[in-house]
């Protein structure tokens, strides 16, 4: 018997499905039994189930690759993936063939002391834009680069009744995604920014911080009427139905709008929150989980086999296709909508977003556990005076560095 835990996701849990179906076949005689939990209780009954031995294969890193600590934030805990590896928990997979067939690039991301521990899902896009491409050829619209031509878009749009974009705002969490974009287009150096911020050379009240916050109000404020009381499940139909013109949303998004419409035509682009094109010019991405053997399990011969008919390029490509996720390896052959991404990714396969590259400090106030305070502009919240907003999120962020 081997034992697979993953956290539920439709989409993936098909694809593991697909594989297990197939290792079995390949090896007769094999039971796989893979279950799955969802939330914290994942997390909960994972390490449960390690300290029983009940487990060979499951989520090492749960996203975000092997995210160490800078120097710069100060008395932070590091996450429960690298304490597991700093206590031995998991098996050093370094030499085993089948990493060779992932980028090098996104193997680094997961390294710890020089070894690898971990096998690659895939990535998320963060910061990039669906849209629908019936209603942008309708209107004779081009994808926008920059944040000017992102204005003459919504103007148009709205001109013609049409809602330039759509978000499901009742999660709050959806309304986030924007910042993931205009960060990246308006700070070039995320890192120079989380940094900036933990040594207080920066300040959440510096005009690059206004504009983030005042570019996220004019997107609110181009939403369709009564967004924030739509619930993020109903998006994907709300969408092809042509409810709003653009979504702004991970790409985890894509098979949820493929299945609400099989033929409807879509593309996905850089939010553009700079009027320098060449700072709108990547999507930026996020580190799914990855795939890892505890050091408990009974069966790390068996998993081992398991993560390689995995990582197989043709049985990793049909994985990607139905799971929304971009590839973790190189020149795959990819659905229509997964190819035209490519243009908007760098060589190396990946740009950090701003959530995996910012370090939270616990001891912040509310407004600024995690910049930029999204939830507070309205609709969501209450306020309308960004500077203001940025005063209090400024406050709140600096009482956290006493």
């Amino acid at each position: 018997m081997l034992r697979i835990f993953v956290h539920s996701n439709g989409p993936t849990d098909a694809g593991f499905k697909k594989i297990n179906a197939l290792f079995e076949k390949q090896n007769p005689g094999v039971k796989v039994e893979m279950t799955t939990a969802v939330g914290a209780d994942f997390a909960t009954t994972r390490n449960t189930r390690m300290t029983a031995k009940d487990v060979d294969i499951t989520e090492g890193s749960e996203q975000g690759g092997t995210s160490q600590l800078p120097a710069w934030a100060k008395d932070q805990k590091p996450t429960a993936w690298v304490q597991g590896l700093q206590a031995g928990n998991w098996v050093d997979l370094t030499d085993q063939s089948f990493l060779k067939n992932f980028s090098s690039g996104i193997l680094k991301k997961y390294e710890f002391k020089g070894k690898q521990y971990a096998v690659p899902t895939g990535t998320s896009h963060l910061s990039g834009v669906f849209y629908n491409k019936a209603l942008f050829a309708k209107y004779n619209l081009a994808v926008p680069t920059t944040w000017g031509k992102l204005e003459t878009v919504m103007k148009t749009l709205k001109a013609n009744g049409v809602a330039p974009f759509i978000i499901g705002g009742k999660d709050s969490w959806p309304a986030s995604l924007p910042i993931a974009g205009l960060v990246q287009s308006i700070y070039p150096d995320p890192v120079a920014l989380d940094k900036g911020l933990w040594e207080g050379k920066v300040s959440l009240t510096d005009p690059k911080a206004v504009e983030v916050m005042d570019k996220l109000k004019t997107i609110y404020a181009n939403t369709a009427s009564n967004w924030a009381g739509m619930d993020y499940a109903s998006i994907p139909s709300r969408f092809v139905k042509g409810e709003g013109a653009m979504l702004p949303d991970g790409g985890w998004e894509i098979p949820a709008i493929q299945t609400a419409d099989p033929k409807f035509e879509f593309g996905y682009f850089p939010m553009p929150g700079s009027d320098n094109a060449a700072n709108n010019k990547y999507i930026a991405s996020k580190l799914e989980f990855s795939l890892s053997i505890p050091s408990s399990s009974k069966n790390q011969d068996l998993a081992k086999k398991w993560l390689a008919l995995y990582s197989d390029p043709k049985v990793y490509a049909d994985f990607i296709g139905g799971s929304g996720f971009g590839p973790a390896q190189p020149d795959l052959k990819l659905p229509a909508v997964l190819s035209e991404i490519q243009q908007y990714l760098p060589p190396s396969g990946f740009t950090p977003g701003w959530d995996q590259v910012f370090h939270p400090n616990t001891k912040a106030g509310p407004l600024a556990m995690i910049p930029f305070a999204f939830s507070s502009v309205a609709p969501l919240g209450t306020e309308t005076d960004m500077a203001g907003l940025a005063q209090k999120m400024d406050v709140d962020w600096k009482a956290g560095l006493k």
